[in-house]
């Protein structure tokens, strides 16, 4: 490589670099008996449980053809849900 090459990947390089160091911030944590846990998890958490809860639901009043598909989506939109309603 070159001089010229090498102080062009230096320029680009940080250059690149700071954009990405930009973005860092407090992650969003709960303090639970001294631990701190990620709000994401919790997210997960509580999206399982109301899943499990909706299953019962389901199971009564709906016959799903393809439950291996319904319910890891049913988590997937329950924790985005509760994300955006409580952290956005």
């Amino acid at each position: 490589m070159t001089t010229g090459g090498s102080q062009r990947v230096m320029r680009y390089g940080s250059a690149l670099v700071l954009p990405v160091l930009a973005g860092c911030a407090r992650a969003p944590s709960f303090d639970i008996l001294g631990s701190f846990f990620p709000a994401w998890l919790l997210c997960a958490v509580v999206a399982v449980l109301l899943t499990v809860l909706s299953r019962g639901l389901l199971r009564r009043y709906v016959e799903l053809a393809w439950p291996v598909l319904v319910y890891p989506s049913l988590t997937a939109l329950f924790a985005f849900a509760l994300w955006l309603a409580l952290f956005s």
